[in-house]
């Protein structure tokens, strides 16, 4: 493990990660701190609530921050005109990378062609579907990953941490087993909190992280002092 944790810089570690702020309580104060952090520390974007957006277009765009968002967040149990709506708004604020929540036990595959299409259409470059994999026995997980990649996606992400906690090595190379087959990348999300469990999933198949504890990730374990 201690050779596995050696081998990924901090720098590293941030690229790979979209700091996120989903939670409901949270201020603009919250939005403009993580815009300050994902440029302070280098993490791959941004991820805020749809809401937010606009209010730190401005900043992060003078700033340089990749803006990230979510479409369905957390249940996926929004009518698809909403999602869709979700979609051209996040693409007219120059959001460059979204996550969808897909109707979960429902036939996903139009609807993520329809949301994967308007995605597209607005600009958005990279698209990652939510499926809650710890959810789903393999031939579902499979089903919805097939989904995904017939509808143009880009990754697919475990978890929303909000369901089920993904991030765990299994659940990832789980994933990533599948989503491979079809050229799609995986995100890992979901209970993912310091840097071992982070480079871990790295280890296990994700090219991306998402965790509301971006700081302590890039933390070093205290066993691997100056590991930087």
């Amino acid at each position: 493990m201690k050779r596995a944790l050696a081998g990924i810089s901090g720098r590293e570690l941030a690229r790979s990660i979209d700091a996120t702020q989903l939670k409901p309580a949270m201020t603009l104060g919250d939005a403009e701190r993580l815009v300050e952090d994902v440029y302070k520390y280098g993490f791959h974007c941004a991820m805020l609530p749809p809401a937010w957006i606009r209010s730190v277009r401005s900043m992060s765009r003078d700033m340089g921050v990749r803006l990230c968002s979510v479409s369905g967040f957390p249940s996926g149990g929004h009518p698809l005109n909403v999602k869709a709506l979700e979609i051209e708004y996040l693409a007219s604020m120059d959001v460059e990378e979204v996550d969808i929540v897909p109707l979960f036990g429902g036939d996903i595959e139009e609807e993520l062609g329809e949301l994967v299409d308007r995605a597209r259409s607005g600009g958005i470059r990279i698209v990652k579907v939510i499926l809650e994999a710890p959810l789903h026995g393999d031939e579902s997980l499979a089903r919805m990953v097939e989904a995904a990649a017939g509808a143009g996606a880009d990754f697919v992400k475990t978890s929303t941490g909000v369901y089920s906690k993904g991030g765990d090595p299994h659940t990832v190379y789980r994933l990533y087993r599948i989503a491979s087959k079809y050229g799609l990348k995986v995100k890992a999300a979901g209970g993912i909190r310091d840097r071992i469990q982070a480079v871990l999933a790295l280890a296990a198949g994700a090219s991306r992280i998402g965790t509301s504890s971006y700081r302590e990730v890039l933390r070093e374990p205290e066993f691997l002092g100056g590991m930087d």
